[in-house]
């Protein structure tokens, strides 16, 4: 089974390449004539029929023949900003992945460790989780049951199912359950960045994500208006934001299971 860490990085990975070939294909026109377009045609010994489209800028030089059949509309800004769409989709798509396996994970740690008192007094997770619930039948069998830890990690874990992690909340859920203490205090001090500021993007980019894939990147006040602009700086921004706050996330995570494994070897020895 692969880990937490790995799972993120296997999915943000396509986010970060649709970046890439965005900036590979941006450009301010495309040309189909001029001296370089006929240098190139002469090189790939095309005929002087042959539909010609040359992407130029300061990284990259492409040269798109007829039979590829992509049309010139796509080679625009307008169009290329579809990609920029799909790595903010993609990059929540990586947040999905990591914090129910960061989760499953660690989860019957922290309730091995803290017993009956792994469930923080936090007013925010406990309105997160007022869904769960253990029915008479559930209380008889874990007591004295050694796998009671997995059997209430496992029960948490399916009610998140139900539910989207990839939030603020379900951020500050994880890293609570996770025995952490303000998770997004953490995290900002970790990275030395602004709490308020990664809590907002975060928020914008998961608002932003349901707004492209259910409505085509319409505002939901707004369904039949015009799609909204995005821009590469602030897709990059996303991109990083989700990356930088798990890795924070999960060396903060490390460092804790850490401690609570040797409170279990010391209660146990």
């Amino acid at each position: 089974m692969i880990s937490p860490r790995q799972a993120l990085e296997d999915n943000i990975h396509p986010a970060e390449l649709l970046l890439r070939v965005y900036r590979l294909l941006e450009n301010d026109t495309v040309q189909t004539k001029g001296d370089l377009v006929k240098s190139l045609r002469s090189i790939v010994k095309a005929d002087a029929d042959e539909e010609l489209m040359l992407i130029y800028n300061e990284i990259f030089l492409g040269l798109i023949r007829e039979r590829a059949q992509i049309p010139a509309s796509t080679l625009k800004r307008s169009g290329l900003c579809n990609l920029l769409r799909q790595a903010v989709v993609v990059a929540c798509t990586a947040l999905d992945a990591y914090l129910p396996a960061v989760l499953r994970l660690n989860l019957p740690i922290v309730i091995k460790a803290k017993g009956r008192d792994f469930f923080p007094q936090d007013e925010e997770l406990r309105d997160y989780f007022k869904e769960l619930t253990f029915d008479l039948a559930e209380t008889l069998r874990l007591l004295g049951d050694p796998d009671a830890p997995l059997y209430i990690a496992n029960k948490i874990l399916g009610l998140t199912s139900f539910k989207y992690l990839s939030s603020r909340k379900g951020i500050h859920a994880v890293g609570s359950l996770l025995s952490l203490e303000k998770p997004w205090y953490l995290i900002a001090e970790k990275l030395q960045r602004d709490r308020k500021e990664l809590m907002n993007i975060i928020d914008e980019t998961t608002r932003r994500r349901n707004d492209i894939v259910h409505r085509a990147d319409r505002l939901q006040a707004d369904p039949g208006g015009e799609m909204q602009e995005i821009s590469y700086a602030w897709a990059k921004q996303v991109v990083d934001t989700i990356t930088h706050v798990c890795l924070a996330l999960d060396e903060l995570i490390s460092m804790r299971m850490a401690q609570l494994r040797a409170e279990i070897s010391r209660t146990t020895e």
